[in-house]
């Protein structure tokens, strides 16, 4: 049986660390993410909010 679209969403929506990730094109894949612990993840995010930063900073300029 196939989740329906709002339990999907409900899904992607607790698991946006993990997406988020997967979806940013840094080159994280669904099996990476599953050799990585919650403080991997977490760092890994953090990680790209702060790159996300620098590339607003460049294009500010």
């Amino acid at each position: 049986m196939t989740i329906s679209k709002v339990e999907a969403e409900k899904r992607a929506r607790e698991r946006w660390s993990y997406w988020r990730l997967i979806l940013s094109d840094i080159g994280i894949t669904y099996a990476d993410l599953e050799n990585m612990d919650d403080d991997d993840i977490a760092e890994a995010n953090a990680a790209l909010d702060i790159h996300q930063k620098q590339l607003n900073k460049t294009k500010e300029k």
